[in-house]
């Protein structure tokens, strides 16, 4: 009768296993976990704590540095050709100052030049003052200094620099060894440049090791972004200077070469009255006078030229110049510390969570056999 009893029990809990699933967690039983797990949690949260105050306080120090520049977006001259045009741009909501007639580099374009392989090898090579030594650097060895371990001496040992794929530059390509593809990332990781659309204005950040590298690479970057983009603007405001700059010189020389020709015929025939001297010399004054007018002519040009490239030149207001900081922008300690603390007490709600659930599953694929009495 018991055995009947209880394997009724068993079959009408087998017919309901919606009802067995469930599971119901009161507060009480929320309280009585944690007290219960207090210890391990305290336990577990304060050994992740020590290892992120072993991080924090052994990890390198950054310093961050910042520079504020304001571009010149567009000239007052293309703004007024526009005329009526540019407020019935603005109604469309388009930006007329980005259009600008002259050859100029769009400001939202500048991050891309500071990301470029051109800025990061040119930075490499200037010399940044290291304050933590008193040494006078090229970035690049900073970098090769500041990377540079035992495990980085024993393995650049065995390691064999590879050879270049292209040593005769047939291709006349850029190559790169691994070492200044690496030192290239680095620059571009630590070097990052930021236009806000609706001011107009670049920050450069740069983060650094050393808080005298971090101000100084802000700098040459600000630097590099003028000579870039004053360059690219005037680029053919020059050419067209230098090109005539050489015409002057040769109108120059026939110039002067007509004119002495013509003085000295003057000296030597001046008592002749053939008519034939006087058609020579009226043919020396003519090449003269040609002369005269084409080197006139070209020097207006050139001057025109000259005011050109002044015009062309950008002008960049430089709002916030960068300063050398006085703290640390990263690690964080107390940031780290209490986040290695939460995830020290997550990781353990985490394993009792999976073992509660490997429990459960065990009792419901393995469930325990009826035993019967005879």
């Amino acid at each position: 009768m018991i055995l009947q009893n209880q394997f009724m029990q068993d079959s009408t809990s087998n017919t309901n296993p919606t009802a067995s699933n469930e599971i119901e967690i009161s507060l009480a039983d929320i309280i009585h976990f944690f007290k219960s797990n207090v210890r391990s949690m305290v336990l577990w949260g304060a050994g992740f704590g020590i290892l992120g105050a072993i991080y924090a306080f052994t990890a390198q120090k950054e310093f961050e540095s910042k520079a504020v520049v304001l571009p010149e977006i567009a000239s007052s001259s293309a703004l007024t050709k526009m005329g009526g045009l540019g407020a019935l741009a603005g109604l469309a909501g388009i930006d007329i100052s980005q259009m600008n007639s002259t050859e100029a580099i769009r400001p939202d374009l500048y991050p891309s030049v500071t990301q470029s392989l051109p800025f990061a090898l040119y930075l490499l090579e200037q010399k940044v003052f290291v304050s933590s030594t008193q040494k006078t650097l090229t970035l690049k060895n900073y970098f090769e200094a500041l990377n540079e371990s035992w495990l980085d001496k024993l393995i650049d040992s065995e390691k064999e620099e590879k050879p270049k794929l292209d040593p005769k530059q047939s291709s006349q390509a850029v190559e790169l060894t691994q070492k200044q593809e690496a030192l290239v990332k680095q620059i571009q990781q630590r070097v990052v440049t930021a236009f806000d659309r609706k001011t107009g204005i670049i920050t450069i950040n740069t983060k650094m090791p050393d808080p005298v590298v971090a101000a100084t690479v802000a700098r040459l970057s600000v630097e590099y972004l003028k000579e870039y983009v004053t360059n690219y603007r005037t680029d053919k405001a020059r050419k067209q200077l230098a090109f005539l700059q050489k015409q002057v010189n040769e109108a120059k020389a026939r110039y002067q070469s007509s004119e002495a020709a013509l003085a000295g015929y003057r000296d030597r025939n001046s008592f002749l009255v053939m008519n034939s001297a006087k058609i020579t010399e009226q043919r020396l004054q003519s090449e003269f006078m040609l002369a005269q007018n084409v080197y006139n002519g070209l020097v207006q040009q050139y001057e025109q030229a000259r005011i050109r490239v002044e015009e062309e030149t950008p002008v960049f207001k430089m709002l916030e110049p960068a300063k050398i900081p006085l703290k640390k922008s990263e690690p964080r300690r107390l940031t780290v510390i209490f986040i290695s603390t939460l995830l020290g007490i997550t990781f353990f709600l985490a394993l009792i969570f999976i073992k509660k659930l490997l429990f459960n599953f065990n009792q419901h694929t393995h469930p325990k056999k009826i035993q019967t009495q005879l």
